[in-house]
């Protein structure tokens, strides 16, 4: 039922199967049946399939989404105080971050928190911006870190620090860039609009290291952070259009955690 209900909000969220299935890195099919297996057991539609491509949410679905993370979380807790029966009692916090954050933003802050906040337990999980939006949604995570620009209902954004994307590796024609739903994919689109570029080969590559990398070997160009760029490559300056924020992100409940806001402000 669980697994279930965290595919059925993704599907709500992204208005479809496929976009859910990429984001949970499952198929299609399985995406269809767990939507109808919870059908089934709420004895009631969810989704009305307009055609193949688009699906509308009924009355049922839009009441189901409202309470789903709630339950989710509900679950998550009993389980992690079932885990730490008997341990000492630290407060615990889980984190998802991007894999840019995870690179050049997060040691910083483990730093402070080991030393701010020494009785806090803390897990971090990496992945694109709109899989870290997903995690929190479904309450898999308490608090989000990211640099793409994703606003939705019930999560608060906060803006805590700049970053500044630049053009590195040889110009051969070839790019380089993430997968969809990350945030170098995110402004690499946004760059190739407004500079009219069109790669003679685009390679996707869903990991950011292995992206500096392959510019430092010559394979081709790639928008990365100025604080992450290998060394000896060409490099060119887009200026202050291309600097992005660093985005802190939280459900707006969590404004009365204490421990959680204990975070965020020696985040900020």
């Amino acid at each position: 039922m669980f697994k279930f209900l965290e595919t059925f909000m993704v599907v709500y969220k992204t208005r479809s199967f496929s976009l859910a299935a990429q984001q949970l890195f499952i198929t299609q099919p399985t995406v269809s049946n767990q939507i109808k297996q919870l059908e089934l057991q709420l004895h009631t539609e969810l989704f009305e399939r307009k055609s193949r491509r688009e699906i509308v949410p009924t009355e049922a679905a839009n009441l189901l989404y409202k309470r789903a993370g709630k339950i989710l979380k509900n679950w998550q807790d009993v389980n992690d105080q079932i885990t730490r029966l008997g341990a000492e009692d630290n407060e615990k916090v889980k984190f998802g971050i991007s894999q840019t954050v995870s690179r050049i933003l997060f040691a910083m802050i483990a730093n402070q928190l080991v030393t701010a906040l020494p009785n806090l337990d803390f897990d971090v999980t990496v992945s694109n911006s709109e899989g870290v939006l997903n995690q929190l949604e479904t309450y898999k995570i308490d608090i989000g870190i990211i640099e793409k620009p994703l606003v939705t209902e019930n999560i608060s954004r906060i803006s805590i620090g700049k970053d500044q994307l630049v053009k590195a590796g040889v110009d051969n024609g070839n790019w380089i860039t993430r997968e969809p739903g990350s945030g170098i994919g995110y402004y690499t689109e946004q760059y190739f609009r407004e500079a009219d570029v069109q790669p003679a080969k685009l390679i996707h590559v869903n990991n950011s290291g292995l992206i500096r990398r392959m510019v430092a070997q010559g394979v081709g160009q790639a928008l990365l952070s100025d604080k992450d760029l290998p060394a000896n490559v060409p490099v060119e300056s887009l200026g202050e259009h291309f600097v992005r924020d660093f985005y802190l992100l939280v459900r707006e409940e969590s404004s009365r955690d204490e421990i959680l806001n204990s975070i965020i402000q020696l985040i900020k």
